[in-house]
């Protein structure tokens, strides 16, 4: 398979810079006209924690910077970093156990692309796929030269989260040093309908099979309604660890600009076989248990934009296997949030997060604010 992969990808980049040759801009005005993206901000969390467990909380202000060429021959060179410095904390080590690595190079690739086509980026990464997302170190691939299909490919090698409460200590090998392999689809047959097969593989880990189908029709001007429906079976190859499923699906409503949606989402009795551990788009804050073994989240959502201000909260219930405790138990999680712009791209955001789980210990509430200007 690694094989294959390397022949597709090969193919693309050679035909990407190929039909670029004609559009060369001059070396001058690659970093002339490249592309700059800076954004300056403050977070800061305060736990307070329930049983016998410590309150905790600390605060940091960051910077992450970057720079992307204007494109030569259809290939461009991307760089940014992220630097954080603690501002204050509860406990010690508060700080330094979420904010591992205080200055991260997060990317550095290189991007061949070509309009119409698709693009290839490799090197260091963003990502956001269903169950690989935040930073990668490898190669990505997008073909988009058939109409109304976008075929996604990537090869992540090392996987890092970095992010405004959370950087991991180093970027870390994925299965070793063979890494993890997707396959990924999106394809709209009629303009309300999205389908999105995709395969992970990872040799002598886990071999995954899923489709999210997206339906959004809108019967007037004031109202939309989303149906998604997903589902992946995950195939184990690690001795021990049995096979596993994840099914998730939702009802969204939109009304006079209102969206409200009802959603459940039941995890297979062993679990998720190792899928997850490399990102996911849990509509949670925090999910603590949402993708344990036997888990079944029902959950209700809603959002609303008035004057500016941004809207939004969650409410779910969990219900899960713990092992350690050989019984099901219970976990409540509910998320408000306020947003807010005060002048052209400085952002404000203030959150409150409530988790009640049958273990007392593991209960708390949190109040979490974000201040970032972009420029």
């Amino acid at each position: 398979m690694r094989l294959a992969y390397s022949r597709i990808l090969a193919a693309m980049i050679l035909g990407s810079a190929m039909s670029f040759a004609a559009e060369a801009t001059n070396l001058e005005e690659v970093f002339t006209q490249g592309e700059i993206s800076n954004t300056l901000g403050w977070f800061g969390q305060h736990i307070d924690a329930k049983g016998n467990t410590a309150n905790s909380g600390f605060s940091n202000g960051y910077l992450n910077v970057g720079f992307e060429t204007a494109p030569l021959h259809g290939v461009s060179f991307g760089v940014s970093g992220w630097g954080s410095v603690k501002t204050s904390e509860k406990n010690d080590d508060d700080y330094k156990s979420a904010i591992a690595d205080q200055s991260v190079l997060s990317q550095a690739y290189v991007k061949i692309e070509h309009e119409g086509m698709g693009k290839v980026i490799l090197g260091r990464q963003a990502v956001d796929f269903n169950w690989l997302t935040d930073y990668i170190d490898g190669v990505t691939a997008e073909i988009s030269a058939v109409e109304n299909l976008v075929i996604s490919m990537a090869w992540a090698r090392k996987y890092s989260v970095i992010d405004i409460d959370e950087i991991s200590e180093e970027f870390t090998k994925l299965n070793g040093s063979k890494g993890i392999y997707m396959l990924d689809a999106k394809y709209t047959p009629i303009e309300v309908l999205e389908l999105n097969p995709y395969v992970y593989y990872g040799d002598n880990l886990l071999n995954a099979y899923g489709l999210k189908t997206t339906l959004t029709l809108k019967p007037s001007e004031e109202v939309k309604t989303t149906t998604i429906a997903h589902y992946v079976a995950i195939n184990s190859d690690v001795a021990d660890v049995k096979d596993g499923s994840f099914t998730q699906i939702e009802q969204g409503v939109e009304l006079f600009g209102a969206k409200v949606s009802l959603g459940y989402i039941k995890v297979d009795k062993d679990g998720m076989a190792g899928l997850g551990s490399f990102g996911d788009q849990l509509p949670f804050e925090e999910g603590n248990h949402a993708m344990d073994p036997d888990a079944k989240t029902p959950y209700v959502s809603a959002a609303y934009e008035i004057e500016g201000v941004k809207l939004e909260t969650i409410y779910g219930q969990t219900k899960y296997y713990d092992g350690g405790l050989d019984k099901k138990l219970k976990e409540k999680e509910f998320n408000f949030s306020v947003g807010y712009e005060f002048i052209k791209n400085l952002e404000t955001s203030l959150m409150y997060v409530n988790v009640d789980n049958d273990v007392k210990d593991e209960s708390y509430n949190a109040i979490k604010a974000h201040v970032a200007y972009k420029f």
